[in-house]
């Protein structure tokens, strides 16, 4: 097999060849490197690290294991590049929450709960609930988790700041920011439980409401 790069357009031999036929003559099948690994992310977003190995990606993706292999590498190497996909969808998704109209109050909920569904992506966080097996996965991929974080708790500070005069004087931002970022990925962890819905909206209420004055 042979591939060549173009850039997100790989061309990828994907036959053995005929009796009297060369590699020059040989079909060549292309696909979208990009769009693959939005299938690729998403897949191990709905099932994890675990769960997830180069048949089912096969089957996800409809692209043969070995051309897989050859455009993104080993499957350590494919979970990074989607993680890394991941929290770049993550921040779109959060700066789209940033610069809307809503309230300050409404911003807050939105980071909190984080609901993808809207954008037809699963629900819960690829980052918290790989967490325990990100440093045996590749070290590499707790930098990728901490810049999420950083940028998330970067988003509460500015929302908390442009209601400050709402909030009670004795919580620091940076407290509050963090103890939102908890909350945060808390709630990632149970989002798919429908069972929970009500609890989770009740608790961001609830926590919402603490940080204002009385």
């Amino acid at each position: 097999m042979t591939i060549k790069t173009d850039g997100t357009i790989l061309q990828i031999v994907e036959r053995p060849f005929k009796k009297g036929e060369n590699s020059s003559m040989a079909r060549k099948l292309s696909f979208n490197s990009d769009v693959i690994l939005e299938k690729i992310m998403i897949y191990f977003w709905k099932n994890g690290f675990e769960a997830t190995g180069f048949r089912e990606l096969t089957i996800a993706t409809g692209i043969k294991t070995q051309s897989l292999y050859n455009a993104f590498g080993n499957k350590n190497e494919l979970f990074y590049q989607a993680l890394n996909r991941y929290v770049s969808t993550f921040s779109q998704l959060s700066t789209q929450i940033i610069q809307s109209n809503k309230t300050p109050e409404q911003k807050l909920r939105d980071l909190l709960i984080f609901d993808t569904k809207p954008a037809n992506y699963p629900q819960g966080c690829l980052v918290v609930n790989s967490l325990a097996k990100l440093d045996q996965i590749d070290p590499r991929l707790t930098q990728i988790a901490n810049k999420q974080f950083d940028e998330l708790a970067a988003n509460f500070m500015l929302v908390l700041t442009s209601m400050k005069h709402e909030l009670r004087a004795d919580l620091p931002i940076e407290t509050l920011a963090s103890e939102l970022l908890l909350l945060h990925n808390g709630i990632q962890q149970v989002i798919r439980n429908p069972k929970e819905s009500a609890n989770i909206h009740a608790i961001v209420a609830t926590t919402i409401k603490s940080l204002k004055k009385d």
